[in-house]
């Protein structure tokens, strides 16, 4: 049984350092001291965090697991803190926040000059990214909030809530003056005469769209680059005849962009998108309010 928190912090140290003496100077403790702390966790739970080898320390399998309670007993005392603030100085603190590529290149950074002026004192962090990315992170607690497709339901963890906020359809994009974009119809074959660009690594919608083509007997796309930046996929696009496949309601959200949704007729692939939190986490005012902002903003998408 854990009798002292402290010590939950002071693993996290060595989990993230790696190396006792790093972990102890950033806790400003002797490194003799921080191993007792760290043999007393040890003796309290009965199995041993750490392997311990000359450059430093590496987590046991009990470690790891530790480590995933640890980083959310962590967040939720970070939260409880942030709280206490706002009661007393009007909400400071850090909020944590992962978008989709579509949430983060669109509504989210509307959403968030938004709360900041509610919430002057607050700083936010954003990591835009896929969501074998952000949901992991979210799952450890290294994230607060994540606005993106929401996972099955088997994948969600009971600690985390879903709110749907918008129903998103992958489309075929091109640039306004790519060859197909004044097309009445594009049928199959035709998506198979152009190079293809991936916004980094899509398995479903990539199978999904192989898995169309396949059944009207065509070839599988011809991927000519996969890149990690969505601004990089619209320059591309833009540039030269390449296609991709996007969600549709980016090029409603970002008509600057000056891209396209080809009209080929048949669905890739549709799923709910909205925001994930932890559950002690969602009646937060910031967290709240950024919840709402992103509905109001998908609200408006939905009217369009």
């Amino acid at each position: 049984m854990l009798r002292n928190a402290d010590r939950l912090r002071h693993f996290l140290a060595v989990a993230r350092e790696g190396n006792l003496n790093a972990a102890a100077k950033q806790l400003g403790l002797s490194q003799p001291a921080l191993t007792k702390h760290i043999r007393k966790l040890e003796g309290e739970l009965g199995v041993e965090l750490f392997t311990r080898h000359p450059r430093g320390m590496n987590l046991t399998g009990f470690g790891e697991r530790l480590l995933r309670h640890a980083k959310l007993v962590e967040a939720e005392l970070r939260f409880a803190e942030a709280e206490i603030r706002s009661v007393q100085s009007g909400h400071a603190g850090v909020l944590r926040v992962g978008a989709g590529p579509f949430w983060g290149v669109t509504l989210v950074p509307k959403a968030l000059a938004r709360l900041q002026k509610d919430f002057p004192d607050l700083r936010i962090e954003l990591e835009v990214g896929v969501n074998t990315v952000t949901h992991p992170k979210l799952f450890r607690g290294d994230l607060d909030v994540v606005f993106s497709a929401g996972p099955d339901a088997e994948e969600l963890p009971p600690f985390v809530v879903f709110h749907d906020l918008l129903q998103v359809s992958m489309r075929i994009c091109a640039g306004r003056r790519h060859p197909l974009a004044r097309a009445r119809h594009v049928s199959a074959l035709d998506l198979t005469r152009y190079p293809w660009v991936e916004y980094q690594d899509d398995p479903d919608t990539s199978s999904r769209l192989q898995a169309l083509l396949r059944a009207q007997r065509c070839a599988p796309p011809r991927l000519a680059v996969r890149a990690t930046s969505l601004l990089a996929v619209v320059h591309l696009l833009k540039a030269g005849p390449y296609l991709a496949c996007l969600a549709g309601p980016l090029l409603s959200a970002a008509s600057e962009l000056g891209l396209v949704a080809l009209p080929f007729r048949q669905d890739i692939r549709s799923f709910a998108s909205g925001a994930l939190c932890h559950r002690s986490l969602a009646e937060m005012a910031p967290v709240r309010s950024l919840i709402d902002y992103l509905a109001d903003g998908a609200a408006r998408l939905k009217a369009n």
